[in-house]
């Protein structure tokens, strides 16, 4: 159904509740986590939803929302966009030194390189080796090295024992610059200090230390209820909520199908959207 794909990623500048709703456990409202692995995800709905609104603030693009992701009216047409669950692709620690890296494992980047060869993209052969990277690598300078001797890094309060992976370094310089990118116009650059960090400070774990780390250092914060008519809080009404830490990176796809409306209408939109509207341009050419 779907004729093409663009990848995107999702860098938390906060820490993000993407909940699942309530549960009995320790954590009232839990995250969204994957069933079988039980990493952390956010749920394609959830980012259509999300990007969907943004897109409707904008008057000048409201008008073509219904076409990109259906109309509200019921079943008169399907959307032309979809998107995959955004997964998760680096996770934040602390570190003894470098006050944080950046962890992923080995399954977590096959998948990564699996999902990312449904593009048509050119830099997709900047990870043909990215499969080769075993746990415990890093890169040569990085800052997370307790010393150069013992090659120690201590993320939250365990030890691994590293070696340098020049395949990390490269996937590691890469990364940085499509998370981060520079600004066309060499000013502002906002992510300076954390595409440079980024470029040294992944780290990659084994797969099993990777979900116990996804699963015990996320946060975790005790909330009151607000009375709704009193504004004060509520005696007692005390729960527990967690977040994705700040710092986190997640990737999804977007996936775009022809225009399911008829061609007097898909002539009409082609003539005002050229300059006000990229995505939807993108989706119509799928059909030349």
């Amino acid at each position: 159904m779907f004729k093409k794909a663009k990848p995107f990623f999702i860098y938390t500048e906060t820490p993000t509740h993407v909940g699942s709703g309530s549960e009995l456990g320790y954590v009232d409202l839990p995250i969204q986590r994957e069933k079988h692995s039980n990493f952390p995800k956010i749920e394609s709905s959830g980012l259509k939803g999300a990007l969907r609104s943004v897109f409707e603030r904008d008057e000048s693009l409201k008008e073509n929302v219904k076409y990109i992701f259906g109309p509200d009216e019921g079943d008169l047409h399907a959307g032309a966009i979809g998107f995959l669950d955004a997964r998760i692709l680096l996770f934040p620690v602390k570190s003894a030194k470098g006050i944080f890296g950046w962890i992923t494992c080995p399954y977590v980047l096959g998948r990564f390189k699996e999902d990312m060869s449904l593009c048509n993209e050119s830099w997709i052969k900047e990870l043909d080796d990215i499969d080769m990277i075993g746990p415990n690598s890093i890169v040569e300078d990085s800052n997370l090295i307790l010393n150069k001797e013992d090659k120690a890094v201590i993320l939250e309060e365990y030890s691994f024992k590293v070696k340098s992976n020049a395949k990390l370094q490269q996937f590691s310089d890469w990364l940085a610059d499509v998370v981060f990118p520079k600004n066309q116009n060499g000013q502002n650059d906002l992510y300076r200090a954390f595409r440079e960090k980024m470029k040294k400070d992944i780290m990659v774990i084994s797969d099993d230390d990777f979900r116990d780390f996804t699963e015990m250092s996320t946060e975790v914060i005790t909330r009151t209820r607000i009375d709704p008519d009193k504004g004060t809080v509520q005696n007692g009404a005390l729960f527990n909520e967690e977040y994705v830490p700040e710092n986190t990176v997640f990737y999804s796809l977007a996936l775009a199908s022809i225009l399911f409306i008829d061609e007097a209408e898909k002539e009409k939109i082609k003539k005002k959207s050229r300059k006000r509207m990229k995505i939807l341009c993108w989706i119509i050419s799928l059909e030349g």
